[in-house]
């Protein structure tokens, strides 16, 4: 859920495309009953009046191009910025930003008058500033998906288990409800102020994570819907 200009609000389901039991969210009516399941949600709910249908959105890839391979560009006098040069998840909202990064990079590197320099300069600058927010999502959504498979299917999640010396984003996830400084980290990552692995790597970060992770004792800060309640709100109970 998402608060958004004019008193506007986005309330958006992400279910994996395979789990055909979620095709029933079309419906407004399925989409409310499975929103309600959420506790934190029901409040907005008697409060919200829909001024839409239900959209459906797919497609979502992590994607990165680069111009320049094995260190030489593919043309000379080509600039790319936004989402011709990396698309992430939408549920972060890092569209934008990444869009105007590469506009001030673009803006620094016109001062360059030979082609190559600029193409080069800028592919600098793609892998500074643009490619880390890419692998940490690209990271972060291979090891979500996993879990929602081993989930849905059962089996042994296929889950990258962080190293004693370094964290990862959903440790910091899980964790920053329960620390104000693990909570700020994950908002630095959020809101790229640093890069992902800047965070990740922190001592200070890695300690209080682990520390808050094992006092929650699993528990989580939102309460979650059982399945039974989801599937009944979807029709299949």
């Amino acid at each position: 859920m998402w608060g958004s200009d004019n008193g506007s609000v986005l309330i958006a389901v992400a279910p994996l495309v395979e789990d055909k039991r979620f095709r029933a969210i079309r419906d407004p009516n399925v989409h409310d009953a499975v929103t309600r399941t959420i506790a934190p949600f029901r409040p907005w709910l008697d409060v919200l009046q829909p001024t839409s249908g239900v959209y459906v959105m797919g497609g979502l890839h992590n994607t990165l191009r680069r111009l320049v391979v094995d260190g030489a560009p593919v043309a000379t006098g080509l600039a790319a910025v936004g989402d011709s040069v990396c698309t992430t998840n939408p549920t972060f909202g890092r569209g934008l930003a990444l869009a105007l990064q590469g506009a001030v990079d673009l803006v620094a590197a016109l001062a360059e008058s030979d082609g190559l320099k600029l193409a080069l300069r800028l592919d600098g600058d793609v892998r500074a500033h643009i490619e880390p927010y890419y692998r940490d999502q690209a990271r972060n959504d291979s090891d979500r998906l996993a879990g929602l498979r081993h989930n849905l299917t059962g089996g042994r999640p296929a889950r990258i288990q962080p190293a004693e010396h370094w964290t990862n984003f959903a440790e910091i996830r899980a964790a920053m409800p329960f620390d104000p400084q693990v909570f700020r980290a994950f908002w630095r990552v959020m809101n790229m102020l640093c890069p992902p692995e800047e965070v990740y790597r922190d001592a200070e970060v890695v300690r209080l994570t682990r520390a808050a992770l094992a006092s929650s004792n699993g528990t989580t800060s939102t309460p979650q819907p059982e399945r039974a309640d989801i599937e009944a709100a979807l029709g299949l109970g």
